[in-house]
């Protein structure tokens, strides 16, 4: 019996070790986590808890636009410290979930029009994670498209800030024909109303 127990025990242990180097072996991980200019992001992804919306085994192919250190630094003071001083990881996780999308880069650039609401539903931590399309996605004034960078099955395009999502038909700057083409819009977030929208609300 007590070498049953043990035999339980080696095996939940081994397991566990295997999931945590899969996790942390990651090629996109092990990308972030050495490269300077994106090492906010990494910090946000651990605090999150996320890292598990990166690994291999979540199939859906990923698209993330992901801000430099620069642009966390350069977001208001009473953001930072909502996103860095925060009890909990809230904040972490509403930035994360705003910059993935599922989908290939290419399809969003051939046929904007597309429309696939939500495209993916990750089970993360025993709480559901929402992923939209990227092919529902208008993209304002920030993205280099020229710099893609590829690492597994996720295509990571630098942006100039960070994001800051909203429904198409509430953004009063776009024209009726980009509300019908693009279910969700993101801009850089900077403006108070924005701020207090992204503290106090979920994200859409």
């Amino acid at each position: 019996m007590f070498f049953l127990k043990f035999l339980i025990s080696l095996f939940t242990f081994i397991m566990f070790i295997s999931s945590t180097i899969s996790a942390e072996s990651n090629e996109f991980l092990d990308y972030l986590k050495s490269n300077k200019n994106y090492s906010s992001f990494y910090k946000l992804i651990k605090m999150a808890k996320y890292e598990k919306l990166f690994i291999a085994e979540a199939k859906f192919k990923k698209v993330l636009y992901i801000p430099d250190n620069n642009a966390f630094e350069n977001l208001p003071a009473n953001l930072i410290k909502y996103i860095w001083n925060s009890s909990d990881n809230r904040a972490a996780k509403k930035i994360i979930e705003t910059h993935l999308y599922a989908g290939s880069i290419k399809k969003a650039f051939k046929d904007p029009s597309k429309k696939v609401v939500i495209i993916e539903r990750v089970e993360i931590n025993n709480e559901k994670v929402k992923i939209y399309s990227n092919s529902d996605l208008f993209v304002k004034d920030m993205v280099g498209q020229d710099n893609i960078i590829l690492k597994e099955n996720i295509q990571i395009i630098p942006v100039s800030c960070v994001m800051y999502l909203q429904s198409s038909y509430s953004d009063s700057r776009l024209s009726e024909e980009a509300k019908d083409n693009s279910l969700i819009t993101s801009c850089c977030l900077l403006t108070d109303k924005e701020v207090t929208s992204f503290i106090t609300e979920d994200i859409i």
